[in-house]
């Protein structure tokens, strides 16, 4: 549900907030580069307020020499402890509204980081992000996180400014680290009045779109694309980098870390260049419209369920719902949802799986049967289950044909999945999106029934026409 449509604010494209799905994380983040340009009213001190706090978390690492036993250490480790921010409803998790966070565990991570940039001479830091550069474990969801903790308290009172336009009613909650203290430098936890998320009875945070990316605008990938195109006789000489496919996170810390005046080269080119927010509206990777989209092609579609009484009957509801996909983007052209049209390239295989979980999900919930997505059990998470009572269950994998998992998801992963939830029936949805990926998929319904024979389970392949502009006739038998 849609942070508008649960407290019926209509909400046009002027509203400059980000309206949040409510129960499941939109892959976004905040991005403190964005935060470095935003001059509007509530955010406009937000980046030198994180400059503020960086600064004073790196006179603590200057103090504290590394010493776990000092006093400045073990305060900049309270300092970096950040929470994760479930109340923005962004980031990683995509079956409810909780992100990676960031414990005492990578307090201590973020402290060596800023130890080491001590070390090799970075000597003030106007972009905190630079840091996922210099050190492994600190990427996306991290940044958004780290920014939303120091920025809270600025976006509690953009929050509250916004209900009270659209008058709507707050709840009291304790909010951690709803502010930071900056003459005893430490996080203070609040009484706080904020409108409440029921999909889980906690808080809502409410954040501008225009701050707002997929990526921080200074990152890992970014530096190497720059390095590459300006320092070519610098990586291949001093680094002997020949192929710049081949190198990785590892390598290019490496080249950050050797010469600090190649990253502060880069970071100067970002200034210079500038940084654009994720188009919301036109949403390219798929990542966003999805939900509204769902209830549109459910409102249309309008399917009767019967509930499940057996595992059967299950698996045969389950196979309708596979169909009634199927239906909407062979015969009803909504193969287009899963397609960028300027330049016409596929959206990336997320954009399937939440258009198929929000379509799905839509028909369960009008006809009250229960479903969960990505299942988080054994060794990895299988992207839909159905169940009907414990004995009765039936689990999905949704895949697109161009994969380089694509047998991998069906030789090993699925067959895990089933084995470790004790499931017999799987499914495994493949959707083809250019003409020869068909050759790809031709032995999978074979080797589908070979690993049924095998693990005594029953294993089906659904393949699903996605190519864009060449409607067909349906895959599904």
């Amino acid at each position: 549900m849609l942070f508008s449509e649960l407290y019926r604010v209509i909400n046009s494209n002027n509203e400059k907030w980000f309206d949040p799905i409510l129960d499941v994380d939109t892959k976004l983040f905040i991005d403190p580069f964005l935060l470095f340009s935003y001059s509007e009213n509530h955010l406009n001190n937000a980046h030198s307020k994180i400059i503020e706090f960086f600064n004073e978390a790196f006179m603590l690492a200057a103090k504290s020499s590394g010493l776990p036993s000092s006093l400045s250490y073990k305060k900049l480790i309270s300092m970096l402890t950040f929470p994760e921010v479930e109340e923005i409803c962004l980031g990683y998790t995509s079956k409810s509204t909780g992100g990676a966070g960031g414990g005492e565990g990578f307090s201590h991570s973020m402290a060596s980081a800023l130890i080491n940039s001590i070390r090799i001479g970075l000597k003030e830091i106007n972009h905190f992000e630079e840091i996922g550069i210099l050190e492994k474990g600190i990427g996306r969801d991290r940044i958004s996180d780290i920014c939303a903790n120091i920025i809270k308290e600025e976006l509690i009172i953009y929050t509250q400014d916004i209900c009270s336009i659209h008058d709507i009613p707050l709840k009291e909650f304790k909010v951690k680290n709803s502010k930071f203290n900056f003459e005893f430098k430490r996080w203070e936890t609040n009484l706080v009045s904020l409108p409440l998320n029921p999909s889980n009875n906690k808080p809502i945070l409410l954040v501008p779109k225009s701050i707002l990316r997929e990526l921080p605008s200074i990152n890992a990938d970014g530096f190497l694309d720059w390095a590459w195109s300006n320092e070519n006789e610098t990586m291949r000489t001093d680094f002997n980098f020949e192929v710049k496919s081949k190198i990785n996170k590892e390598d290019i810390m490496r080249v950050a870390s050797t010469r600090i005046d190649l990253l502060e080269k880069y970071v100067s080119y970002v200034e210079n260049k500038g940084s654009i927010p994720y188009d919301i509206d036109k949403d390219p990777s798929g990542i966003y419209k999805w939900y509204e989209q769902s209830q549109k092609i459910q409102q249309m579609q309008n399917l009767k369920l019967p509930i499940p009484n057996n595992l059967d009957e299950l698996a045969s509801l389950v196979k309708v719902l596979i169909k009634s996909f199927n239906s909407f983007i062979v015969d009803n052209s909504g193969y287009k949802l899963l397609w960028n049209e300027t330049p016409l390239t596929p959206k990336r295989e997320e954009a399937s799986q939440l258009l198929f979980f929000g379509l799905i999900k839509e028909h369960c919930k009008a006809n009250n049967v229960d479903f969960s997505r990505e299942v988080n059990q054994g060794r990895g998470p299988v992207d839909f289950k159905f169940s009907s009572g414990y004995q009765d269950r039936v689990l999905i994998e949704v895949k697109r044909a161009s994969s380089s998992k694509l047998k991998q998801g069906l030789q090993n992963q699925l067959p895990q999945y089933l084995d470790s939830e004790n499931i017999n029936i799987g499914y495994y949805v493949v959707i083809v999106q250019k003409e020869e990926e068909f050759k790809k998929i031709s032995g999978l319904k074979e080797e589908a029934k070979k690993l049924s024979e095998k693990l005594g389970k029953f294993i089906d392949v659904f393949v699903i026409n996605a190519i864009y502009d060449k409607p067909s006739a349906s895959n599904i038998k």
